[in-house]
């Protein structure tokens, strides 16, 4: 029987098999020098690094530590930001396009120093690739060579690319890394520990009070006392910044497989469209083949189970798989002029940092991330920190992006009420169906498990009331505007929305 996408464990292969210990939830008030609220990898890097320079630090998780986007990502610790380095010099100049690259091979080397620390993660340098497929894409990987050179960094257009179908060449950049995802985050998270870093799981922020003499950060189960507070969620759950409306979510979808040869020695990247990113991963005595593509707005009708069988299909073209292993997918933002935020929350905060906009590329952003706000708070001046900072303003870097992912934010906001003014019945939903429906005279969120339950939540999130959208590939609720996202029975998966969905009644 051929291999079928469907037959995957619908499970991050990064949190199989490791081994996290687990952390307490926080029971009462306390007081330290920094809050940190996630458990990621910009967290806990922060949080790490912070401790390490003599701060009493404890970090909020509001699930398990790993459990969020980084772990669910490819794994690529690289510096080669796709077609990024061309842009940036157009937007921000040929200074700014520098500043990324100096600043993203620093964070890839930080993390290389932290895996030398004893983290047993599967850390291996490879070259990166992003290859061409069309004579219009190679003209696209000329231009961003010739960026990525005069940026600093070790760009070679190579005419041979690893992989078992043509093209057209590819831009190569060498001493890259990649590495396992979750036993990184084990091993960080142990250095932390060791460092001072108190934890405390099941744990959500939910507001940060600030004032000239310090911060309270909020949550269900205590208040903590700061000098400092470091929000490190995939958006910031305080508003007060604005960044949702300045960085926009779009959701991406994984498979392993397992081939009988062809395995690529180079992690790579399709420059054009459909996207595809390809590498091979140790596992079990051998080595999968893992792919990523098939992304989308957060919220979309694209969100169905038919996007791993589109990848499984792609992959199947090119390569003779013995088996599909782990499915997964995963959300990240990219903010309006191609740069993460990272910095102060807003104009008027001297004590509240964020990052967010790493599009997709966190494990490097999010690392920088760490470095970057620690030496913010001990009153380092950092020569990378002004392109980064949350509070920069570039309109014609920013416009484009802005005005058309905010006109599709209020397209939705006002369709969803125009459109669904009548829904079907809450009761006419099949096992595994969910919907926005009518319960009891009210529109839902309506949902029926496998066994024939029925769950009915509000169907307006609870971040600014955009109506939410079934996920059919995840069985959840993500919200088109700004990407939260709500399991079936409401509780939140991804903010920035801090309260779940109201539950509804059922027949």
């Amino acid at each position: 029987m051929a291999a079928h996408a469907s037959q995957a464990k619908h499970a991050s292969l990064w949190r199989e098999a490791v081994l996290l210990r687990e952390y307490p939830q926080l029971d009462g008030d306390r007081a330290v020098d920094v809050v940190v609220v996630g458990g990621g990898i910009t967290g806990l890097t922060t949080a790490l690094l912070l401790a390490r320079q003599g701060r009493s630090v404890c970090l909020l998780e509001h699930n398990r530590i790993g459990t969020g986007t980084t772990g669910h990502t490819t794994g690529k610790v690289t510096s080669q930001h796709h077609l990024t380095y061309a842009r940036i010099s157009k937007t921000h100049g040929s200074d700014g396009a520098r500043t990324y690259a100096m600043a993203m091979e620093a964070a890839k080397e930080q993390v290389a120093g932290f895996v030398e620390e004893g983290i047993d993660c599967d850390f291996r340098r490879r070259a990166a690739y992003i290859y061409a497929t069309s004579a219009a894409e190679r003209k696209l990987l000329d231009a961003e060579t010739r960026a990525a050179r005069q940026a600093g960094l070790p760009a070679v257009f190579d005419e041979d690319v690893p992989l078992p179908f043509p093209t057209l060449g590819g831009m190569r950049f060498d001493n890259q890394a990649e590495f396992h995802a979750g036993r990184y985050l084990a091993g960080l998270t142990r250095l932390a520990t060791e460092a001072g870093v108190e934890i405390f799981e099941h744990t959500r922020g939910t507001d940060v009070d600030e004032d000239d003499h310090g911060c309270v950060v909020h949550t269900p189960h205590g208040r903590i006392q700061a000098k400092h507070v470091v929000v490190a969620t995939l958006m910031p759950f305080l508003d007060r910044g604005g960044l949702f409306a300045r960085a926009f979510a779009s959701r991406s979808y994984v498979l392993t497989a397992r081939v009988d040869s062809g395995l690529p020695g180079a992690s790579l990247m399709s420059a054009g469209s459909p996207m595809h990113s390809i590498r091979s991963v140790p596992y079990d005595g051998g080595e999968l083949l893992m792919v990523v593509g098939q992304g989308h707005h957060a919220g979309s009708s694209k969100a169905q189970p038919a996007r791993y069988d589109q990848l499984g299909e792609f992959i199947q073209q090119h390569w003779n798989v013995t088996s599909f292993e782990h499915r997964w997918s995963a959300q990240d933002y990219s903010s309006d002029d191609g740069v993460p935020y990272i910095g102060r929350v807003n104009l008027r905060s001297k004590r509240v940092y964020v990052a967010t906009g790493f599009k997709k590329w966190g494990l490097t952003a999010g690392t920088l991330a760490g470095m970057l706000i620690t030496d913010a708070i001990r009153g380092r001046d950092n020569p990378w920190a002004s392109l980064f900072s949350t509070t920069r303003v570039k309109p014609l870097a920013e416009a484009p992006k802005f005005l058309a992912e905010n006109g599709r934010v209020a397209a939705r906001m006002l369709g969803d009420r125009v459109l669904s003014l009548r829904q079907p019945e809450i009761s006419d939903l099949l096992p595994g169906e969910g919907g926005i429906v009518n319960s009891c005279g009210q529109k839902v969120a309506g949902y029926r498990d496998d066994d024939g339950t029925l769950y009915a939540v509000s169907s307006r999130c609870t971040h600014l009331g955009c109506q939410v959208a079934w996920n059919a590939a995840e069985r959840s609720w993500d919200c088109p505007c700004h990407a939260s996202r709500f399991t079936v029975d409401g509780e939140i998966l991804n903010g920035p929305a801090t309260r779940p969905l109201p539950p509804r009644p059922t027949p």
